[in-house]
């Protein structure tokens, strides 16, 4: 059952093949393993799954499935679900159950998926790959690397084929650089697109709530249920209708391949990957067009700025417990204490100039194709990465691209191109128009028919 996908599952279900119990019965058990493995799961939701899953069980059997009947899915540790801590990856939170499901959580839930697991992730979303509660998270590919952060115990579970799909959270990347560095597909919808209700929050400026999952189609099926107001994040309105194109070719897509600072400190192995990717969506009929983003390399640092300074001001309060916080989470939120204010509303006005010049990329292009991270997994302990044989601090390197997104609040779609010479995957992300997301799944699933990429298990699959 490993290598079903939700697809997968839910077509296994329809013909009788599989039985949800059986499957949910799987995932707990492969769940166990890959916790052994990689140390990827805070808590198994044993008897909560096992109960939706008897349901799902029966509604297939009287012919009223759901969506997502019987789909089981993995829970970042900073979304709630009902009746079980929300620990956000510190000693100093988690020791009271949610009283209530983030949104997210129970419209899956609603549409029939089956949450099995929280998992871990860095401290409070910010900290770094050694928390100092669960410890760092393994990836499957290599266990000398790191899964990627934060959503790394989401990433790390539905790469080693434990579970077909996860929820996870991205400020400047956490969705796309671990579904990256895992070989799968993250996406970080439009800011506003997903409601945060539920989510112990980072950054309200730059924060979303996005699926991880192994297909392009998957993560398809899973943002259709997700996307959509609740009437209680004030940043969640009404959106356009969603309707992804159903063809198999991308005549008429106009798609611009950027350089300057997204390719400047990037591996050969990841440009290839992106050039590979390229040349798919043209042989599908997409033009290549025009197209720079020339003060892309300044959102990085203006976004950490932003993302540093939100989040001192969310945990000010807790400083008499900063002494149990991971260290890097204490550097991070100190950088942004003594953040004047004039710098980050400067930081705010950067965002605005961004999103101009993003317009005038998305006036005459419908996606942009660029690296999701400039290399292959950080190797562990200290979580350096190799570009071209040249080792470079992680956080000088990894969000280069993805930051983009998240101060801009453009969708990003993380999107698997191959292996490195390394054995690891490398990826890339297909940017579109706020509110588009369906552009840049439509091209991925075409891509995806086209190649096999997205099949790749890693050697070390439980």
């Amino acid at each position: 059952m490993s290598d079903l996908d939700v697809t997968g599952l839910l077509e296994a279900y329809s013909t009788g093949n599989l039985d949800p119990v059986e499957a949910v019965d799987d995932a707990l058990a492969r769940l166990a393993a890959a916790h052994e493995a990689l140390n990827c799961t805070i808590r198994v939701l044993d008897d909560r799954a096992r109960a939706a899953a008897e349901e799902s069980a029966h509604r297939w059997a009287s012919g009223t499935p759901r969506p997502l009947e019987g789909v089981p899915f993995g829970v970042k540790d900073v979304i709630d679900v009902a009746g079980v801590p929300t620990t956000a990856g510190s000693w100093c939170h988690g020791d009271e159950p949610a009283t209530a499901s983030a949104t997210v959580v129970r419209r899956l839930e609603d549409a029939g998926a089956i949450a099995v697991s929280k998992d871990a992730t860095t401290e409070f979303a910010v900290g770094g790959p050694h928390p100092p509660r669960f410890g760092a998270v393994r990836n499957p590919w290599d266990r000398e690397r790191w899964a990627g952060g934060s959503s790394t115990g989401s990433a790390a579970a539905v790469a080693a084929r434990a579970v077909p799909c996860a929820l996870g959270t991205d400020v400047g990347g956490s969705v796309r650089l671990p579904s990256a560095w895992c070989g799968l597909n993250g996406l970080k919808p439009t800011a506003g697109a997903v409601p945060r209700t539920g989510v112990f929050p980072l950054s309200w400026t730059t924060e979303t709530v996005g699926p991880i999952a192994r297909s392009a189609r998957d993560a398809e099926r899973l943002f259709a249920v997700l996307r959509g107001p609740d009437g209680a994040d004030p940043r969640s309105g009404p959106l356009p209708p969603w309707d992804v194109p159903d063809g198999g070719d991308l005549i008429g897509l106009r798609i611009a391949v950027p350089g300057g600072a997204f390719t400047e400190l990037c591996d050969a192995a990841v440009r290839a990957g992106v050039a590979h990717l390229v040349d798919v969506l043209v042989a599908a009929g997409a033009e290549v067009v025009a197209g720079e983003v020339p003060s892309a390399g300044e959102a990085l640092p203006i976004g950490y700025q932003v993302v540093f300074t939100e989040a001192a001001t969310l945990h000010r309060v807790d400083a008499d417990r900063w002494d149990r916080y991971d260290p890097v989470v204490v550097r991070r939120i100190s950088q942004g204490i003594v953040t004047p204010a004039v710098d980050y509303l400067r930081a705010l006005q950067f965002r605005v100039e961004l999103q101009r010049e993003l317009d005038a990329v998305f006036a005459d292009a419908d996606l942009l194709v660029v690296p999701t991270c400039p290399s292959t997994a950080p190797r562990l302990p200290e979580g350096t990465v190799l570009v071209d044989g040249e080792e470079f601090p992680l956080y000088a390197a990894q969000s280069r691209s993805t930051m983009l997104g998240n101060l801009t609040g453009a969708p990003g779609l993380a999107v698997p191109t191959g292996l490195a010479p390394d054995g690891c995957p490398v990826s890339a992300q297909l940017v579109a128009a706020p509110h588009r997301e369906a552009t840049a799944l439509w091209a991925a699933r075409v891509f995806q028919e086209r190649t096999s990429h997205h099949l790749l298990a890693p050697p070390s699959v439980l």
